[in-house]
């Protein structure tokens, strides 16, 4: 299927090494005039992002397969598959995976606007999530150059 402008997009086949963990862009913020992306991640076992918030973004995470651990409001939440967390904006949180497997789930961003980020302070990448490390110092000093400029704020841990 060609697409064309007014099309139905069927897949993006881009793939980011992001933060620790392989960020597959389903939907751009481009392919839905801005009102949201929808991304696929996997995270291996023992990856967690960074305390933070999203200053212009709800996100909905769908656990697909494993268990992502969320911890917001003071709370801390296991998901297994068909599980949902709403993330409302401005909510401080952080995801994990505490399971012995990679735990994949789709991430619902609205409005579009976080892949850019993902995009910026990631890299493309065709690698497995065998060989992708939890992020090192130099990765944490890209997220954190360039988070506010996607509204995104890295809290420290407490």
């Amino acid at each position: 299927m060609n697409a064309q402008a007014g099309s139905v997009l069927m897949h993006r086949n881009e793939t980011i090494s992001f933060a620790g963990t392989l960020v597959d862009i389903l939907v751009a913020g481009g392919d839905s005039k801005g009102e949201f992306s929808l991304l696929r991640i996997t995270n291996p076992p023992g990856v967690w992002t960074p305390l933070h918030r999203h200053l212009h973004e709800e996100e909905t995470i769908y656990v697909l397969d494993g268990q992502i651990v969320v911890e917001a409001r003071g709370e801390t939440r296991l998901l297994s598959a068909g599980e949902i967390a709403i993330l409302p904006r401005g909510e401080a949180h952080r995801l994990g995976n505490a399971g012995p497997q990679d735990a994949h789930a789709l991430v619902f961003c609205t409005p579009a606007g976080f892949e850019r980020f993902v995009r910026e302070a990631g890299q493309a990448t065709t690698t497995s999530s065998e060989t992708v490390q939890a992020p090192g110092s130099e990765a944490l000093t890209r997220l954190a150059s360039l988070s506010s400029r996607f509204g995104v704020e890295l809290l420290p841990n407490t």
